[in-house]
């Protein structure tokens, strides 16, 4: 005979904190392996271009060049999460644009746009500025994961640490190298390490503990 009785509360709680764990996952992981990928592929490719025999303030591209790229590959990611969480929002059937989806971006914002403004400024500023703007870049999109690490998962709260302590540890790299290795190369170094090569890491043991957990 079917129990018809609602479930104790804390129950209910810790259900609800499962579903909502697991709705945030089939998004923050797609979309971590997809900017792990293209910043890989953006990486390698600005690196070839600039050449490993460029002299240190010979630039085959500009500045303008180097950030519109590296925009571009954040509003695609960008652009990714957005269409996964539409999914996601279809799938368990309420709409997307909820109370805690605007105030997620509210949180956001401000260290991202802060970080890349600060990050760009300092890098058409001088472009031997280059590698301490990208970062800026990294530490600010650590903070802005460690702002939401109430709605995210381990793995994004994880990542946020990582990505802050690598973006101080960038920072003060780029000062005692300054004159010693190719602004672009390093920078583009960083964003690879970053962007790229940590995210398919998080994203990697993701999975493993997702499937580890079925």
């Amino acid at each position: 005979m079917p129990n018809n009785q609602p479930l104790p509360e804390h129950v209910q709680i810790v259900e609800s904190l499962m579903l909502r764990s697991a709705s945030h996952r089939a998004i923050m992981i797609p979309t971590m392996l997809a900017t792990g990928v293209a910043s890989m592929i953006i990486g390698i490719s600005l690196t070839l271009k600039i050449g490993r025999e460029s002299a240190i303030y010979h630039f085959p591209m500009s500045t303008g060049e180097w950030v519109s790229t590296w925009l571009c590959t954040a509003l695609c990611a960008f652009i990714v999460s957005l269409f996964l969480a539409r999914k996601q929002a279809s799938i368990d059937g309420h709409p997307m644009n909820t109370p805690q989806l605007r105030h997620i971006f509210r949180c956001l914002a401000p260290s991202l746009m802060l970080g890349f403004v600060a990050g760009t400024l300092l890098s058409f500023h001088d472009v031997r500025y280059l590698p301490a703007g990208a970062a800026l870049w990294v530490s600010s999109y650590g903070i802005a994961l460690l702002s939401i690490r109430l709605y995210a998962t381990k793995s994004a709260r994880f990542l946020g640490v990582l990505m802050l302590a690598l973006g101080l540890a960038c920072l003060w790299v780029s000062l005692r190298t300054m004159g010693l290795i190719h602004p672009m190369h390093l920078a583009n170094f960083y964003m690879c390490i970053a962007f790229g090569m940590f995210h398919l890491i998080v994203a990697s043991g993701s999975i493993l503990f997702a499937k580890a957990q079925a």
